[in-house]
């Protein structure tokens, strides 16, 4: 048997239930999301990272690109120095005429070493490990340290406007070694004069994707 008391309890809940037009289980549903609600949310956040992340890429790209600007010219700086000092007028070449492009910026690191960095000669777009520093505080580059093309022969500082070097790979360039990383859609070109410019794959030599004149 119920008692009273109960009984009138329960009916006060009901009509307060009625009064404000729902039920205590109605008003219970209504804190949780339905489904079409969840729906739309979602479909909220997809289109919003759909806008953001692809904007982001980019600028992290073109950030890579324009510090790899900052590393050519830098060099430019160290192989113009090196051609009114030690280069006869020349830009750093090798010491044999099919010499490759770090044997040839191994010249200038005899010159200028303690004034330069691993990190330099690393392309933002191909990031490699640098080169490993000496006890002496020496270091030499190789084809693995190494991210940049350089001047395949011997080339006056003053000659006429020219490409000088270039990053050593466009991205998904694939060769012997397999498949590479970098700057996509091209390459930053450093030319004699000490300008860069980005140079799409299209304008790039289609057998070697590099800038004419110039040996990885």
């Amino acid at each position: 048997m119920n008692h009273p008391n109960s009984l009138r309890w329960q009916a006060s809940a009901s009509s307060q239930a009625q009064a404000h037009g729902s039920s205590p289980s109605r008003s219970w549903s209504r804190q949780g999301f339905t489904l079409v609600e969840l729906l739309v949310v979602i479909a909220i956040i997809s289109l919003i990272s759909g806008l953001v992340v692809p904007g982001l890429i980019e600028a992290r790209e073109r950030a890579k690109v324009t510090q790899c600007s900052s590393n050519l010219r830098q060099i430019y700086g160290f192989a113009l120095a090196y051609s009114d000092k030690g280069g006869s007028g020349s830009f750093p070449f090798g010491k044999t005429k099919a010499s490759l492009a770090h044997e040839s910026l191994n010249e200038l690191l005899k010159l200028d070493a303690d004034r330069l960095e691993p990190e330099l000669f690393v392309c933002p777009g191909n990031p490699t490990k640098p080169a490993d520093r000496e006890s002496d505080g020496s270091f030499a580059l190789d084809s693995e340290t190494l991210g940049y093309a350089w001047i395949a022969k011997r080339t006056k500082s003053s000659s006429a406007r020219k490409p000088l070097a270039c990053c050593k790979h466009v991205e998904g360039h694939v060769d012997e070694d397999g498949e590479h990383s970098g700057h996509r859609g091209g390459v930053n070109v450093l030319y004699t004069d000490g300008s860069v410019k980005f140079v799409s794959t299209a304008e790039l030599d289609p057998d070697t994707l590099l800038a004419p004149g110039l040996t990885r």
